[in-house]
This record gives structure tokens, sequence and C-alpha cells, in this order.
């Protein structure tokens, strides 16, 4: 049986588990997965856990991404690329590579609602792994602009200078004049992985109605009414989104890789020698 798990601080919101115990019973996949917390400070030795076997691969959500990525032992070009990393697997001789599947889910949710980055003005909340991620799927799309706005200035002007965009305080008087320029907000701070109602975005702040939202945190509904609550313009959202579970994409190339091998024989008793 292949056994994986989601690794993170908080971690009790995360839908992984039930995604994938939903996917492996619909496939008839011999395959478990589980929720681990690992609080700050923690990360590495729990990867040695994954290295000695315990895991065939984990998904790495908050605050472990950049960490992760550092911390593994080989690296994929998308996670180099992004400087985070939102999976682990576990090679054969027990390394842990590292892959970034946060990009590809926001390009591919925003294409699913007849979204697009390309030429956007493109105004991203956060600076942590999840906002790397939203940052080069921006670059990679071809943004018109991109602004990073975070409440830790010195982290939104890294970020920035990481990517190319413009760093943002998380204040209401840096964000007025920008938010009526802006075609699509990415909200990717932690602000609501408590089930809280608070607001990613300061007090004040006012959407317009040709904006559309993506949310990269679970629950984004009633945090986005909380957001837009009480503000006399009435803003309404085209979109509101939510990004692929991480480490989907990369689970169906391993299952599309299994089922290939099958297809060619390998794991029968007949099957030719590897």
């Amino acid at each position: 049986m292949k056994r994986f798990a989601v690794i993170g601080d908080p971690i009790a919101h995360s839908a992984s588990p039930r995604l994938f115990r939903w996917l492996a019973d619909r496939l008839g996949l011999a395959l478990a997965y589980e929720a681990v917390r690992v609080p700050s400070g923690s990360l590495a030795s729990v990867l040695e856990e994954a290295r000695g076997g315990r895991w065939d691969g984990l998904s790495v959500t908050i605050p472990h991404k950049r960490d992760a990525l550092v911390l593994a032992d080989r690296p994929d070009p998308r996670a180099t690329r992004t400087g985070a990393a939102n999976c682990l697997v576990r090679a054969a001789d027990g390394r842990l590579v590292a892959h970034n599947t946060d990009v590809e889910g926001v390009t591919a949710a925003l294409a699913s609602h007849g979204r697009s980055l390309t030429g956007s003005a493109v105004l991203l909340l956060g600076a942590g792994g999840a906002a790397r991620a939203g940052a080069l799927a921006a670059r990679e799309a071809g943004a018109a602009r991109l602004w990073i706005a975070n409440r830790r200035p010195k982290r939104a002007l890294e970020l920035a200078s990481a990517f190319d965009g413009e760093a943002l305080p998380l204040t209401v008087d840096a964000l007025g004049p920008v938010l009526p320029q802006t075609d699509l907000v990415l909200q990717a701070t932690p602000v609501g992985l408590d089930a809280s109602e608070d607001s990613p975005l300061p007090p004040g702040c006012v959407l317009h109605d040709r904006l559309t939202v993506m949310d990269m945190v679970y629950r984004p509904l009633r945090r986005l009414r909380a957001l837009t609550a009480g503000e006399s313009h009435g803003p309404a959202l085209l979109g509101i989104l939510e990004g692929l579970p991480a480490g989907l994409p990369l689970i169906a190339a391993l299952i599309d890789r299994d089922l290939a091998r099958r297809q060619k024989g390998y794991g029968r008793a007949d099957a030719p020698a590897s």
C-alpha cells in the first residue's frame, strides 16, 4: 500500500485526506493518506521519517513550503523557480524529491472559470509559499502588472524583487489607489485557516464589480463576504475560486505512470524483467 500525508500547522482544515481516500476508492488503489500536524521547528525530523519509509510522498502546506524545498534532497525545476515546494516524493533510494504543483493549480483553476493571468493587473496578498506560486504563475502567464502586499513590508519587497513585482504595505492607503486598476486578486495569506470570517484586506478597501478574486485558502466564501461586508459601494465579485488541493496533479501523474506500467505488463508475475 502506498502511504501519503499532508503536513502543516494548522492542518485540521485540510480536505486532502478525504479527497484522496475518495480518489483511491474510485480507482481501486491501495492508498492511505493522513493529515499530520508538524509545528515549526519539527519539519527536519518528520522528513527523516519520510526518508525512512513512513510515507511514499508528502503534501506540504503552511508554514513549511519554503523550508521543504531547502531540506529536500533534490528539487525539480519548477520548485526551484518558485522557491517553495508543496509536494515531496520519496525516490527508490530514499531521497526526497521536491515538486511544486501550486503554480499549475492557480492557472488551471482560473482557466476552468474562463479567467487568465495573461495581460491582467494582479494584486497578490501574502508573501509565503503559496504567494510565491501565485507570483510565478502571474509572471509565466505574462501578467501586465503585479502588486504584492503583505503585513510585513520586508517580505513583500523580497518577493517583489524575486518576481519583478511592486511591493506594497497591506494598508488601505496603499491599496486604495491600486484596487480600481486591479483585474485579479490572488488571496494567499493564511487568513481563514481557522474558519474565522476575518478579511485579508484592511477595513475601507472596496472591490469593484469587474474584479475576479481567487482564494488559495479553504473556506473562501464566508471570508470574502466579510471582506466586502458593510462597504457602501456594494462590490460584486465575478469569481470566487480555489486552487487545486496540494499534490493532486502530482498524484494524478503517479497514477498515470502506474497505469502505463501495468499496461506494459510490469508488476505481474509474467511481466518482463526490468
